[in-house]
């Protein structure tokens, strides 16, 4: 290669030397800062569980499927939200003081604006509760089938691969899980919203102690505890129920811990998440929205993370699936145990 002449030489020659030395700095401290991972990674089985779960999430593109599920979260929340006013209105219609309550109820539990939108959604549903109560059940029931499929193909996926089932079972299967998920996690929503205010009032006043901060201020740092202890168990049957790996319950509880304290985590910090997706022109157009795809994000990237977890757990080695395995049946060859099992996640 013929060489520059001097003049230009003069000032390209530092500049190129400069920058064969930074590259040779940042090559030499990617080099370090990975050596020293992988030491702490010998010398602490903690460290390496942790990072074993972020690996297996990205390689098992848990990004992408948390993406898809914020859509389908949006989707099927539209027509459960319908159903659920509807059963109000046809069983609070009579009782107005007790439907003011659980419309408060929604506006302390929702965080921001949110809460206010849904409750006016509330009423309007309630008036036209026959209606809206008809078409609700048509849409959730489709909706809800969508969703479950797609949880459980993201959690499937995540240990390990995929599962070949029965086009018609699995649906029925798909929705009859949905509604009862539904309807524990509405339970643990409204226990949670009493927990943590119109219960805490109530035994605040029951004894007497509601004129004092040291009471007040026990019963807050309570009510999160509560909260994490109502969703905990939902959550640890999420994670063994939902994928097609026959988790057992026991193997999953850890996880289902971890994943309650973060989803209080994400409770508490929701303010600053309204705030920050309330600015710029974006913000204040599709503001609500905007927010719920986002929490919705985030509470299923928890979810995906501590699959995650689960499935990186030594314990749970034996159900791990082989990456782009299908599970799937010869109908000309009989039943074996092996067949029997491919059966029962197929559902």
């Amino acid at each position: 290669m013929p060489s520059l002449p001097p003049p230009i030489a003069v000032v390209v020659d530092p500049v190129v030397a400069l920058f064969t030395a930074i590259v040779a700095r940042v090559s030499a401290l990617i080099t370090a800062l990975t050596d020293g991972l992988k030491e702490l990674r010998r010398r602490f089985p903690r460290v390496d569980r942790l990072v074993s779960t972020m690996e297996r999430h990205d390689e098992h593109y848990g990004g992408a499927f948390a993406a898809a599920m914020s859509f389908r979260t949006v989707m099927a929340l539209v027509p459960v939200l319908m159903v659920a006013f509807a059963v109000a209105g046809f069983i609070l219609s009579r009782r107005p003081e007790l439907l003011d309550d659980i419309r408060q109820a929604i506006v302390d539990a929702v965080p921001g604006n949110l809460g206010e939108t849904l409750a006016n959604a509330m009423d309007s549903a309630i008036r036209s509760r026959s209606t809206v109560g008809t078409l609700g059940l048509v849409f959730a029931a489709w909706t809800g089938i969508n969703w479950m499929s797609g949880a459980r193909e993201a959690m499937t996926a995540i240990w390990g691969g995929k599962v070949e089932r029965n086009p018609v079972l699995s649906k029925v299967y798909d929705l009859g899980q949905f509604a009862l998920l539904g309807l524990w996690f509405v339970v643990a929503l409204v226990l949670s919203a009493a927990g943590s205010s119109a219960l805490a009032d109530t035994v605040l006043v029951w004894l007497n102690l509601d004129w004092s901060p040291v009471a007040v201020s026990l019963f807050k740092v309570v009510a999160p505890i509560v909260s994490v202890l109502i969703t905990w168990p939902l959550l640890t049957v999420v994670l063994a129920k939902v994928p097609l790996v026959n988790l057992p319950l026991r193997n999953a509880w850890k996880a289902g811990l971890l994943a309650a304290v973060a989803f209080e985590a994400l409770k508490a910090a929701a303010g600053m998440i309204i705030a920050a997706t309330s600015r710029g022109p974006a913000g204040a157009a599709f503001g609500s929205i905007i927010t719920v795809m986002m929490f919705i994000n985030v509470v299923a990237r928890i979810m995906f993370y501590a699959t995650a977890w689960c499935a990186t757990d030594p314990i749970n080695a034996e159900y791990l699936l082989d990456d782009q395995d299908a599970i799937d049946a010869d109908p000309d060859d009989g039943e074996s145990a092996d067949d029997e099992k491919a059966s029962d996640l197929r559902v």
